[in-house]
C-alpha cells in the first residue's frame, strides 16, 4: 500500500505526468491508488533494488492478496520479478570512453552500471510511484497469482530505462550515425546524455550500454531502417535483372522500400483460472509506425507509466506475462498498480 497519498496530491501527480508524457497516443498516465496492490511495504531501502530468493506475497484484505512468482540464480541474474525503486534515466556515466575512471571498469562495476538501468523505471519525470517489480521475462516464469479467483481491473506498466535506451538510441549513442550500419559511432562527436539537465559542454560525451550478453543492440528505427534499404536494393537487382529501365528500377526499389514497416516490443497478458486459459491482452511497449494495421499512426518508445485494462481476462487465478519483438531486445518491463475488482 502506499504511504501518505491525499487525493488531492494524487490528482496534481497524474495531472503532471499526463502532461509531460512523449507519447502521442490517446492513454492516461496512472500512479497507484491507495487500494491498488503495490510493493511500498516490502522495505527497500531508497535507490535500490532486490531480488527475492523465492515468490513472495503482497497485498493485504483491503487491496486483495497476490504471490510474485521469481526464480533466483546463482550467478545473480532472475526470472520473474524482482523488486526496485530505481529511477535512473540516462546513459550510465563510467561505461562512457569520455568518463571512464582511469584504469577501466572491473567486470563487476561494469555489470553494476548495466543494472543501473535494468533495474530503472524509465519516465518522463522522477517516479511518483515509489517501488514496483522489474521483470525478466523468461518461459512461464514471469507469472503473479491471486489468492482469490478474481477480476483484475488494471496494471501499471512501463519500460525499464535498459529498453528505452537501446530501442531509441542502441548500444552506442554520439552525434555521428554511419547511415551503412545504423549505429552511432564511438568515434563520432560529443553528446548530451539523456536526461542530464547539467547542459555544460564539458559533460557532453560517446556513449555506450552494451545489449544482454555484450551484444550491440541497434535502435528500432535503425532496425527499420536496414530492412528498408535491404528490400530496396533486393528489388533492384531483380528489376535490373528483368532488364527494366533505370526509372523502373527506381519506382521498384522505392516501392519496396516504403513498404517495410518494422519494429515493436509486445506485452502479452495470459489469464488463466483453474490451469484454464481465459484469453490474451496485449499491449505495445514499443512500435514503428504503420506496425500496426488497426491504428497505423503509433510511433513510440514508451516513456512512462501507463494503465492496461485487464477485465476482458474475465475472473483469474493466474496471470502469466509475456514480451515479443521484431528483433532481439532486452526481456525487462516494469510493473505496478494492480488493482482486483472489489
Amino acid at each position: 500500500m502506499k504511504k501518505n497519498f491525499s487525493y488531492r496530491m494524487l490528482l496534481i501527480a497524474a495531472a503532471m505526468l499526463s502532461f509531460f508524457s512523449c507519447s502521442k497516443e490517446k492513454k492516461e498516465i496512472r500512479i497507484p491508488y491507495p487500494d491498488d496492490i503495490t510493493f511500498e511495504e516490502q522495505g527497500l531501502p531508497e535507490f535500490s533494488y532486490r531480488i527475492p530468493d523465492a515468490p513472495f506475497q503482497v497485498g493485504n484484505d483491503r487491496s486483495g492478496r497476490i504471490t510474485v512468482n521469481v526464480k533466483k540464480n546463482g550467478d545473480g541474474t532472475f526470472s520473474g520479478f524482482a523488486l526496485s525503486n530505481k529511477n535512473w534515466r540516462s546513459y550510465p556515466w563510467n561505461l562512457s570512453p569520455d568518463f571512464a575512471p582511469v584504469g577501466g571498469l572491473t567486470a563487476a562495476q561494469k555489470q553494476a552500471s548495466i543494472d543501473s538501468t535494468i533495474f530503472s523505471v524509465f519516465t518522463s519525470k522522477p517516479n511518483q510511484t515509489g517501488s514496483y517489480l522489474v521483470a525478466s521475462v523468461k518461459d512461464e516464469d514471469a507469472a503473479i497469482t491471486l489468492e482469490k479467483p478474481g477480476v483484475v481491473e488494471h496494471i501499471l506498466v512501463a519500460n525499464t530505462t535498459y529498453n528505452v535506451l537501446l530501442e531509441s538510441y542502441g548500444s552506442a549513442y554520439s552525434g555521428t550515425l554511419d547511415p551503412k550500419t545504423q549505429t552511432y559511432l564511438m568515434t563520432g562527436g560529443k553528446v548530451k546524455n539523456i536526461l542530464i539537465a547539467n547542459t555544460s559542454t564539458t559533460r557532453y560525451g560517446r556513449f555506450s550500454l552494451p545489449g544482454p550478453g555484450g551484444t550491440n543492440v541497434i535502435r528500432l528505427s535503425g532496425e527499420e531502417n536496414l530492412a528498408k534499404a535491404q528490400a530496396g536494393h533486393t528489388a533492384a537487382e531483380s528489376a535490373r535483372l528483368a532488364g527494366k529501365p533505370e526509372a523502373a528500377v527506381k519506382a521498384d526499389s522505392t516501392k519496396a522500400a516504403e513498404g517495410i514497416s518494422k519494429g515493436y516490443v509486445k506485452l502479452t497478458v495470459k489469464g488463466f483460472k483453474a490451469g484454464t486459459p481465459t484469453g490474451n491482452v496485449d499491449y505495445w511497449l514499443a512500435i514503428r509506425p504503420k506496425v500496426d494495421p488497426a491504428n497505423p499512426e503509433l510511433n513510440y518508445v514508451q516513456q512512462d507509466w501507463f494503465k492496461v485494462g485487464l477485465a476482458t481476462l474475465g475472473t483469474v487465478d493466474k496471470l502469466v506475462f509475456h514480451l515479443s519483438s521484431s528483433t532481439p531486445v532486452p526481456p525487462y518491463f516494469c510493473l505496478d498498480g494492480i488493482r482486483l475488482r472489489k
